[in-house]
């Protein structure tokens, strides 16, 4: 497959920003060269002004914010595992500071009868107290140490506490053209109304293969879809399916809903 419009310049810009880089990193001597800072400073505005002028999809602003984040900023890095790493843990600690802003449209929750909350309470509790013993058992032989590994202690109990309130406040969303299906931010995807050809009730025997994007709840609605759509899971997970199985708290009311948003006259003009 050929490669899109504009990469192999996007490439080759990297590589070039890279070797500057690394000249300067391993030949202390041209360090203080006024045209090595030039060159690499080029390149990376070069490198931006055509990431920035690659377009956005059309359906950009439609988009969940994970998936804008996500298709933004890809466009000015030629790695992308390395924007998705940062556009995913930004998303995911502002759900800390503030609830996210969702779509106007009917909302679905889908953590009735889910532990994650006792378990991620659990979890915190074995990690303070752990946190602590080893805190004072490396303090006893490096203090730099025993704080570092207390701050990876704070950083991954905060993720966690990230993660749960994303799973909280993160509910299924129906508007008049387009689905957002949520399981906090471990599953996210948005699909236009005009591409989802069936909904039901989950059928373990028939939905085995089908990708589940309800976490620690069962699922009960299938979705299919007339062609594949992508999902993005946690960092770099992704994939592209045509059918999900789900859980919502009440499933009828959700199939009933979509099945009257869909069979509108304005979606079916579209």
């Amino acid at each position: 497959m050929a490669d899109p419009p504009g990469r192999t310049l996007r490439l080759a810009g990297a590589v070039g920003l890279r070797g500057a880089l690394l000249v300067g990193l391993a030949f202390p001597e041209v360090r203080g060269a006024l045209w090595l800072e030039g060159a690499a400073l080029g390149l990376a505005a070069l490198h931006l002004r055509r990431g920035l002028r690659t377009p956005l999809p059309a359906d950009f602003h439609e988009l969940d914010d994970l998936e804008r984040g996500y298709a933004f900023w890809t466009r000015l890095y030629p790695s992308p595992r390395v924007v998705r790493l940062a556009v995913y843990d930004l998303t995911l600690f502002r759900h800390l500071l503030a609830r996210p802003r969702l779509p106007q449209g009917q909302l679905f929750g889908t953590r009735r009868g889910a532990t994650t909350g006792s378990t991620f309470a659990l979890l915190g509790l074995l990690a303070v107290v752990e946190g602590l013993l080893t805190h004072t058992l490396l303090a006893r032989w490096h203090p730099l140490a025993a704080w570092a590994w207390t701050g990876v202690e704070v950083m991954g109990l905060l993720w966690l506490l990230a993660y749960g309130r994303a799973l909280a406040t993160r509910p299924v969303t129906l508007t008049a053209g387009r689905l957002y299906l949520r399981s906090g931010l471990h599953w996210t995807g948005s699909v236009p109304l005009d591409r989802v050809t069936g909904a039901r009730p989950h059928d373990p025997a028939r939905d085995a293969e089908v990708l589940n994007i309800a976490i620690d709840v069962k699922p009960n609605v299938t979705l299919h879809f007339a062609a594949p759509q992508r999902f993005q899971g946690v960092y770099w997970a992704e994939r592209e399916v045509r059918a999900v199985t789900l859980h919502v708290d009440d499933p009828q009311a959700f199939l009933a809903a979509l099945e009257e948003v869909r069979a509108a006259p304005c979606l079916n003009a579209s």
